[in-house]
């Protein structure tokens, strides 16, 4: 049995309109890496936990290096990989539409794409319920506000932006109340955090 909770979408996300609600899976634990390969053991002892590591490190390497090459990669039953990018640079607002000038931006890698395989969508609804929670997450964080900053900091530092839903979770705050908390931060130029993007793609970095 798994279990969702109900979520409203904070304001000026999505298509804008207040009060819209959607379920989202209730998350009780992150397994790290060491965790997986465990799992991925016991689920088929025959794969040693080295032979695991040794796979699944060498597909990161695999798709580091032929991703920037123009392919995508499929795994059967899991999905398709791909590379998104973004310009690095900062061109003044007239030179955005400027097709001469655009050809000598400088492009970087912004992350890798996930779309997920539909057998595994279908297995996944094929062998599982869906159950709401009894409660929602409390909303009331046991951090305060500067240890809520310097939380998202430390996940900055590790995986270069934190999300709204990342701060929500990291945090124990519901999304309205991390989206009027980070508000609140970009608002002061001196918290050292600010953001990036619109809508549903918006993320928070240092600066």
């Amino acid at each position: 049995m798994a279990n969702y909770v109900i979520k409203e979408m904070p304001e000026g996300m999505g298509n804008g309109k207040k009060g819209r609600i959607f379920p989202k899976m209730q998350v009780y634990t992150e397994y790290d890496y060491d965790k997986v390969v465990e799992l991925i053991h016991n689920y088929s002892p025959a794969f040693s936990e080295g032979t695991v590591r040794g796979v699944l490190d060498t597909l990161s390497e695999v798709m580091k290096t032929y991703l920037p090459m123009g392919h995508t990669m499929k795994i059967d039953n899991l999905g398709v990989f791909s590379l998104a990018l973004q310009f690095s640079d900062n061109p003044a607002e007239g030179d955005k539409q400027d097709e001469p000038k655009m050809k000598y931006r400088r492009v970087e890698a912004k992350g890798v794409n996930f779309k997920v395989d539909k057998k595994l969508v279908d297995d996944i609804n094929r062998d599982n319920t869906f159950e709401r929670a009894s409660y929602n997450p409390a909303t009331t964080s046991p951090y305060t506000p500067e240890e809520r900053l310097q939380r998202a900091f430390r996940h900055i530092d590790k995986h270069g932006f934190i999300t709204l839903q990342d701060y929500a979770n990291l945090n124990g705050l519901s999304s309205s109340s991390a989206s009027r908390e980070l508000a609140k931060f970009v608002a002061d130029p001196a918290s050292g955090i600010t953001e990036k993007g619109a809508g549903s793609h918006k993320v928070w970095v240092k600066g």
